[in-house]
């Protein structure tokens, strides 16, 4: 990697709990670790703690991240929000501000109320924002709730300087719900440290049985578990043996239908069952702007199926087509039949095709394009003087 040699002081800030790992963080997380290469200096803060593990293993020494402090659970949008906010939580922003002569603030999802918004009040330096979210509810986009906040977002929104969205359903979202024009920066990927786990079919990937796996929040409904799960049985009369894998926090049930829940893995581990996977599984069922898992899963080699969202097509498509299944979400037969259709594949080129697409988000793409909106933002705030 090439050292920029006019290196910033850059701050990340993100509003959901590092204590909890989810596609925002393991971004920013990955952000801090690509710019502390480039040889930027790079302070992040958000609610909770990031294990100390994980920090270790990007090269993140710990004095890098302040916590805004405890956060809470905030249902949104499909999912759980863990977020911090309150007149504590303003002063720790504050004190984090005085404490760094920044060159720019990157702020995660600027609106969300939590970290993100405080710092969006407070900074006097140069702001560029990521738009992370997207909703296919087109009730959520015109809601009372978003009018109002609408008509309390244009002076805050006013002090962003460069607005950036991760696909083109966060663009959109954004756009509907607050009037922005970003451009569009994928999530980045490590697709090198992914590459290295490929494993050669002999004659499965995982070994003498074919394996499918599914990686997430599994109690959480939107994730699409059940879905997998009867998917499965499905698939089980075509491939009896199938090694169906099941990655992330939850309580086990008590019947597992034979499925195998390895809890939740550190990040080598997880990526070494990726690694030895024939068919990575997606069935979300809305809610998902980009598909940062999609991403990894094509890195290391696995055939993927996920659901007919607007963020995971996007991954999922190339300048040929697409590189993987898509199916209607919710529907257990589709996936089941697409499943299938992936364990019988062969070696069609798909693989190399995925990869291929993988590496257009890997840090070594977005992570230069970031870094000209920090520089855009650094002129614009000087014009505006």
């Amino acid at each position: 990697m090439t050292r920029a040699d006019d290196w910033l002081s850059i701050g990340l800030v993100c509003p959901y709990s590092f204590t909890r790992p989810g596609g925002v963080q393991n971004h920013v997380l990955g952000l801090a670790r690509w710019l502390r290469r480039r040889g930027h200096v790079v302070a992040l803060l958000g609610p909770g703690h990031p294990d100390r593990r994980t920090l270790r293993s990007l090269g993140l020494p710990p004095e890098c991240f302040t916590s805004t402090g405890r956060s809470v659970p905030v249902p949104a949008n499909g999912s759980v929000a863990r977020l911090n906010f309150g007149a504590a939580s303003a002063v720790r922003v504050r004190s984090w501000m005085s404490d760094h002569c920044f060159d720019v603030i990157h702020l995660h999802e600027p609106l969300t109320p939590s970290s993100s918004l405080l710092a969006l009040w407070n900074a006097d330096r140069p702001l560029v924002a990521t738009f992370h979210c997207c909703f296919e509810d087109s009730s959520f986009a015109d809601s009372t709730l978003l009018r109002v906040a609408r008509r309390l977002a244009p002076s805050s929104l006013a002090r962003i300087d460069e607005a950036v969205a991760v696909s083109q359903a966060a663009a959109e979202a954004a756009r509907r719900a607050w009037r922005v024009d970003p451009v569009i920066i994928g999530n980045g990927v490590d697709t090198a440290e992914l590459s290295t786990v490929w494993t050669a079919p002999a004659p499965w990937r995982g070994g003498e049985h074919p394996r499918v796996c599914f990686l997430g929040r599994f109690e959480e409904p939107r994730k699409g578990f059940s879905a997998f799960r009867r998917a499965v049985h499905r698939v089980r009369l075509s491939h009896p043996d199938v090694d169906a894998v099941v990655i992330g926090p939850g309580a086990v049930p008590g019947d597992t239908d034979g499925l195998r829940f390895l809890g939740p893995l550190s990040d080598a581990d997880r990526d070494r069952v990726l690694g030895s996977c024939d068919v990575y599984v997606a069935p979300n069922s809305g809610g998902e702007s980009f598909g940062i898992v999609l991403v990894e899963a094509l890195a290391a080699g696995a055939r993927v199926v996920a659901s007919d969202l607007p963020g995971f097509r996007e991954v999922l498509t190339d300048d040929r087509g697409l590189v993987g299944w898509l199916v209607p979400p919710a529907d257990a037969a589709a996936l089941s039949r697409a499943i299938n259709q992936a364990l019988g594949s062969g070696d069609s080129g798909l693989a190399a095709r995925g990869l291929r697409r993988a590496r257009q988000f890997d840090w070594e793409s977005v992570g230069p394009q970031l870094e000209d909106q920090y520089r855009a933002a650094i002129s614009s705030r000087r014009n505006r003087r």
